[in-house]
């Protein structure tokens, strides 16, 4: 790892998180969680910092396991949190502390509210995470469907935080080809 190698944070990359109420994932989702697969591995294969930051609200716990293929190993840090900020973690802010200087990608899911929560927690700190879209999902929040809670998230989060398209990232970033 070095100095300007980014830290990829996943943020609620749980079961939960991707399976509607019909208990399917919307096809939206399912490529989403294929580019954060893809990106996780160039990270892993690339030695940049890797952490996870899950919910761990009330209630039965079997729903927010990871999703399959972006289970954290044991040396990326876990942050298990109860509000809907990353931040609520006492000791989150610490990992972009240590990534001052690279740039911090935030992937997930959780669109309209945890990335949104944390988006707004980074800005209120003076930190500059960076959103990639194209690696951020939801579920449908009524009446908007998936497409249409994605849209309105990021029309918000673009406001507040630099975010970075697949093309680019792929481009600055040598990732493997995105996945269609």
């Amino acid at each position: 790892m070095s100095f300007a190698d980014p830290c990829l944070i996943l943020l609620d990359c749980q079961r939960d998180q991707v399976t509607g109420a019909d208990g399917r994932v919307d096809p939206e989702n399912r490529m989403v969680v294929d580019r954060i697969k893809t990106l996780l591995r160039h990270a892993r294969q690339s030695g940049w910092r890797v952490c996870h930051c899950q919910f761990q609200g009330e209630g039965p716990k079997s729903g927010r396991a990871p999703i399959d293929g972006l289970r954290p190993t044991a040396q990326e840090a876990v942050f298990q949190r109860r509000g809907l900020s990353a931040f609520s973690d006492p000791y989150f802010h610490q990992v972009l502390a240590r990534s001052a200087g690279s740039t911090a990608l935030l992937v997930g899911f959780s669109a309209p509210f945890s990335i949104l929560a944390t988006v707004f927690d980074d800005a209120s700190r003076d930190r500059a995470v960076t959103v990639v879209p194209d690696a951020v999902g939801a579920l449908a929040v009524e009446p908007r469907d998936v497409a249409e809670t994605r849209t309105m998230a990021f029309d918000l989060v673009a406001r507040m935080a630099p975010v970075i398209d697949w093309q680019t990232l792929t481009r600055d970033w040598p990732v493997e080809a995105p996945v269609t």
